[in-house]
């Protein structure tokens, strides 16, 4: 289950499905802090974003967590909670690499 996100930075606006998505990462949430996240981390996020399935209401998407595998779900992916509008959370998914 992903932590809940205190606060996040803007990385880019992108189109996806003709909509405006503006991404974001974590850099606080209830269990830790992160001060910095790699350019090459932002871009490939960012290029996994441009093709995902982002809920109906999405309009934030913020990765929570970097590229990973889980005991759950073993290929490689992206933890993203998805926010409305108003910051209210819209669901939490996986998101993957392109």
């Amino acid at each position: 289950m992903a932590n809940k996100v205190i606060s996040s930075s803007t990385i880019k606006t992108i189109t996806n499905g003709g909509r405006s998505i503006t991404l974001k990462y974590a850099t606080e949430t209830d269990l830790w802090k992160r001060y910095n996240l790699a350019t090459d981390v932002k871009e490939k996020f960012t290029k996994a974003m441009e093709k995902a399935d982002v809920p109906a209401g999405a309009t934030t998407a913020i990765m929570t967590e970097s590229e990973h595998p889980s005991k759950k779900d073993s290929y490689p992916h992206y933890t993203t909670v998805y926010q409305d509008d108003n910051g209210k959370h819209v669901k939490t998914n996986h998101v993957y690499p392109q």
